[in-house]
């Protein structure tokens, strides 16, 4: 009876210290062209964004464009945006000190740097990106005209150290969307809730945005069926027709509907929001 035990691969033999040192450079460049590549992805999804390429190309918006086209949900390609964003605002801090030349990778064509950071790094400090920039570029400013120009290494310690006292720091408050466009501002609001699902601060936002969406959509709702119109009389008139065309139900149609005349979130409550 042949036996059951498991089979054991040999013990691997180490190589010697040469092969080792080789090995792990290897290793360590490998690994820094995947994190560039990966600050080189988020840049330019940030830049389709900026280009609004939804709207040629027929989609309702940027979320439905990054599921359809990228294969990822709304909330990642946000998740990238931010990556490039904060890659960015600390390329340019590294540059205002004067030591971009230094940390730039050949043939980079982005305006992005790498500085060593993971992309949860990024993450994590886009809300602080004014302050934390000022501090990187001050730091950066004294350490060159103590030490003369820096190497990469000293560089990417110093934008390490700033990036992980601001990370340790409370949740910065949410950014200020009063420019972006509803869809936008809606999509930026839920992803930055589901990132964080426990800061309040973001669910409010998020319940603000999703109470100025629905009263867009009252407002609609109003112009198709105006206010002398019962709740029966404006479904049978046209809201059902226009809540099956848009994928929704009569009732959230409704439920906009006397938000916009009366301005009073509760008529949401169960329904919109």
């Amino acid at each position: 009876m042949a036996s059951m035990e498991p089979e054991h691969e040999a013990a691997l033999e180490p190589v010697g210290r040469a092969d080792a040192v080789r090995l792990t450079e290897d290793l360590r460049v490998a690994i820094g062209e995947a994190r560039q590549a990966a600050v080189v992805l988020a840049g330019r999804v940030r830049d389709a964004h900026r280009a609004r390429v939804w709207v040629p190309l027929g989609y309702s918006g940027w979320g439905q464009y990054a599921q359809a086209e990228l294969g990822i949900s709304r909330a990642q390609a946000y998740r990238l945006i931010d990556i490039a964003e904060s890659a960015g605002a600390l390329s340019r801090a590294i540059g205002a000190a004067g030591v971009l030349a230094a940390v730039s990778p050949a043939g980079d064509t982005t305006g992005l740097v790498d500085i060593g950071l993971s992309q949860r790094a990024l993450r994590d400090v886009h809300g602080w990106l004014d302050e934390l920039t000022t501090v990187v570029t001050e730091r950066l400013t004294t350490a060159t005209r103590r030490a003369g120009q820096l190497e990469v290494p000293a560089v990417r310690a110093i934008v390490a150290q700033a990036v992980d006292e601001f990370r340790q720091g409370p949740l910065p408050a949410a950014d200020n969307t009063a420019a972006e466009d509803g869809d936008d501002a809606l999509e930026r609001a839920l992803a930055d809730a589901e990132r964080h699902p426990t800061d309040m601060r973001l669910v409010r936002r998020l319940v603000d945005e999703m109470a100025a969406a629905g009263g867009k959509l009252g407002q609609t709702a109003l112009e198709l069926a105006p206010a002398y119109l019962s709740d029966q009389e404006a479904a049978d008139t046209v809201l059902a027709r226009y809540a099956d065309d848009i994928g929704c139900d009569v009732e959230t149609i409704l439920a906009t509907r006397r938000y916009a005349l009366t301005g009073d979130r509760r008529a949401l409550e169960g329904t919109w929001l």
